[in-house]
């Protein structure tokens, strides 16, 4: 229990099943703000199906609130986030702090065990929504094969940004979507653009999901609690360093 990046909790929940709740990562613009709209879209697409989803805010920070990611990973009693039953709409949690602990346990045990440890307090077939900066998510996540949503949004620069994004995630192991909310007017070019310049500079064809797509792609996409082995060795072997953001 006292070793790094480890926890009490993470010991009593590791019994649980495999199987439960999945884990989506959602890479937040430079100004999260900006893509708040864009969040509560891709929530409401989803429950609108009948999906249950729960929100971890990566940029949102946690002192104050009455549940943050912290305390989930860490307190036992914590179980079964996010079930329908207990929250009509779904669940947002600031996470920042519990991020860190789980980068840190990515360092130590592999990102299929901080994987194992972020889902282990939310209820079974539970959407976990992760948003929080590409940096984090690739040190987290990096090397495993998981579908990373960009949001294309308006906002300055969109197209460089939106690109440099893909890229990090890309060069980490992982696999970067292009989330548009339409692809009407100037969302459809900066959504062209970025596509080519993955293909012209990375030999990587991006996908795109629009809207419409969301609440059938997603689940199907999602990250489960992984074999935690495997999944460490492909995440050790991943870059261990961002590369340039723009080529």
């Amino acid at each position: 229990m006292f070793e790094p990046g480890a926890s009490q909790a993470a010991g009593l929940r590791a019994a649980l099943p495999a199987g439960g709740a999945s884990l989506v990562p959602l890479a937040s613009p430079a100004q999260p703000v900006q893509a708040f709209d864009w969040l509560c879209t891709l929530a409401a697409e989803l429950q609108a199906a009948g999906q249950p989803v729960a929100v971890i805010d990566g940029t949102a920070a946690e002192t104050g609130a009455p549940l943050g990611l912290l305390h989930a990973l860490n307190d036992p009693s914590v179980a079964h986030l996010g079930h329908p039953a207990d929250h009509p709409e779904w669940l947002v949690m600031p996470g920042a702090q519990g991020l860190g602990s789980l980068v840190s346990t990515a360092a130590v045990a592999g990102a299929g065990a901080a994987l194992s440890r972020l889902l282990a307090p939310f209820a079974a077939g539970v959407l976990v929504l992760l948003f929080a900066a590409p940096v984090t998510l690739v040190s987290l996540l990096g090397g495993l094969p998981a579908h990373a949503l960009v949001p294309v949004i308006a906002q300055p620069q969109a197209a460089i940004d939106t690109y440099a994004t893909a890229k990090l995630l890309h060069l980490h192991g992982l696999r970067p979507v292009l989330a548009p909310a339409t692809l009407q007017g100037p969302l459809a070019q900066t959504t062209a653009s970025v596509v080519d310049c993955a293909h012209r500079h990375l030999g990587a064809e991006l996908a795109v999901w629009p809207a419409a797509t969301w609440a059938s792609r997603l689940p199907d996409a999602a990250l489960t609690r992984p074999d935690i082995q495997a999944w460490g060795s492909a995440a050790a072997s991943a870059a261990p360093a961002a590369p340039a953001l723009w080529s």
